[in-house]
């Protein structure tokens, strides 16, 4: 290190001796201390071990400027002072090393701690990535070798980041966190690393969300507090006998009962499988309750003991807008009235058609004007047809069984079309019917062995509900009663 230094001189209160009018004359200690600092600017420019940090840059400007303003009041530089004052014997010499830490020059604690962040891109691995930001390979070797240990690499994701902590030049310490369950620390450990797992403190709760809706029904549920996951499974428990893009109005109330897990401060970690769903599109009220039947099968049942699940669904395809209804209409491209044997679902070319339900394909070719045209039987003298569309799912032919909710083509426009859409039909002993009354169709029923323990988990599954209305109903008091009142509220809603 280069160290910087500069001398003034101090009027002794001790001396009292004659001016010698014959001694050289000094130069003024004002021009001394200029020079020096301006030698220590220069320094701060051109010596790279004495530049200042650039969070606590201003510390040092500002001794600078301290020692420059005291010396001015010490060291008049006017002529007048000079003849006035007598020359002083030098009684003492100060020094100061301005490179000392004190004045902020070097902060050995900021330059020895550093912290690197890398995020694993597609096709990337571990290793490699350590060493592209500056790993010796031997160092990269040790620390993946450590960490494999406990969490396999195979299990990295795209996406996922490494948290690195350096002392000086040397790693001390990684942390990855693959999910919020838990984290895994890699330490330095001699000369090598070490590495353990740490799970997440995490308690398990339930919560219920309940409202009507406004806008729609991911929008207002999820303003409520319900998770994505818990909002998605709501609607596949219901997508069977709801068209969600028809069927729901301002004003349908929806419920939902549902696994929480909490860290210790009480904030949402990951949600976890419903309980109770209760939704009223229109006014209809289907209530559903999570069971697991006596070969481990679980399922949402009403309160019957019918499956949520219906034999058809009401809509083979997602996310599309009805063009067309059940019933007479004027052909768009013949210009007759005739009836109209299904429903069309306008959507984007390709877009996946599903089984409506569980099946034998009868037919999968092409169909005069019905274009690319698959006819499933299903049970009870039921099936269904689909039109226009532009190719089959690989393996979809006649004779094949197919399940529900399958995928079994994609929506085209062959045949007689006027843009892409799927045509759909249903027919009950070979007669059309409206699909839209599929959504009267009631589940499986459960097995009569399995009703007794259905009914038990059912009232253990009300009671718990209830439990958490009440809850919540007794904690929203605490924004309208007094604060005096507002404790006993809170603690009458605790378990």
């Amino acid at each position: 290190m280069i160290a910087f230094k500069f001398h003034f001189m101090v009027k002794s209160s001790m001396s009292s001796a004659p001016q010698d009018s014959t001694a050289p004359q000094s130069e003024p200690s004002s021009n001394r201390l200029k020079d020096g600092l301006k030698e220590r600017a220069h320094g701060f420019a051109t010596v790279k071990s004495t530049r200042i940090y650039n969070d606590r840059r201003f510390h040092g400007l500002g001794v600078l400027a301290a020692i420059a303003l005291t010396a001015s009041f010490i060291f008049p530089n006017s002529q007048d002072a000079q003849a006035d004052a007598p020359v002083a014997e030098l009684a003492s010499l100060t020094t100061f090393d301005l490179t000392r830490d004190d004045l902020y020059l070097i902060d050995p604690d900021m330059s020895a701690h550093k912290e690197l962040s890398l995020t694993l891109k597609s096709g990337q691995n571990l290793g490699p990535l350590l060493q592209k930001n500056g790993l010796p390979s031997g160092t990269a070797y040790q620390l993946t070798k450590a960490f494999a240990e406990v969490f396999p690499p195979r299990n990295i994701r795209a996406g996922q980041t490494f948290h690195l902590s350096f002392s000086g030049d040397e790693l001390t310490d990684m942390t990855f966190k693959p999910n919020s369950d838990k984290t895994i620390f890699v330490s330095k450990a001699g000369d090598g690393f070490k590495a353990r797992e740490v799970a997440a403190e995490l308690r398990f709760d339930q919560m219920v969300v309940s409202g009507k809706i406004e806008n729609s029904l991911y929008l207002d549920a999820n303003a409520k507090g319900a998770p994505d996951k818990v909002i998605v499974q709501f609607a596949n428990i219901y997508e069977y006998s709801v068209d969600f893009q028809r069927d729901i109005q301002p004003g349908d109330e929806f419920e939902m009962v549902f696994n929480v897990s909490r860290n210790h401060k009480g904030e949402i970690i990951k949600a976890g499988d419903l309980l109770y769903t209760s939704f009223s599109p229109r006014g209809k009220t289907s209530t559903y309750y999570l069971f697991e039947d006596s070969k481990g099968r679980e399922n949402f049942y009403d309160a019957k003991g019918k499956t949520a699940k219906r034999k058809l669904r009401a809509t083979p395809i997602n996310g599309a807008r009805l063009t067309s209804s059940f019933g007479r209409r004027k052909h768009p491209i013949s210009g007759y009235r005739k009836m109209h044997k299904g429903v069309d679902f306008g959507a984007r070319s390709g877009t996946p058609i599903m089984a409506a339900g569980t099946g034998t394909v009868v037919r999968a070719n092409r169909y005069g004007g019905y274009g690319n045209y698959i006819r499933i039987k299903h049970s009870d003298g039921y099936s269904t047809a689909y039109a226009h569309m532009k190719n089959f799912a690989r393996g979809i032919k006649k004779g094949k069984r197919v399940t529900q909710d399958q995928i079994i083509g994609y929506v085209g426009s062959t045949g007689a079309s006027t843009g892409p859409h799927l045509h759909y039909e249903v027919l009950k002993n070979g007669r059309h019917i409206n699909p839209r009354q599929l959504n009267q169709l009631s589940g499986k029923p459960l097995n009569k062995a399995d009703m007794p323990r259905f009914e038990e988990r059912r009232r253990e599954i009300e009671a718990l509900r209830s439990k958490l209305l009440l809850e919540k109903e007794q904690v929203a008091e605490v924004y309208t009663l007094q604060p005096g009142d507002a404790v006993l509220a809170y603690s009458a809603a605790m378990p």
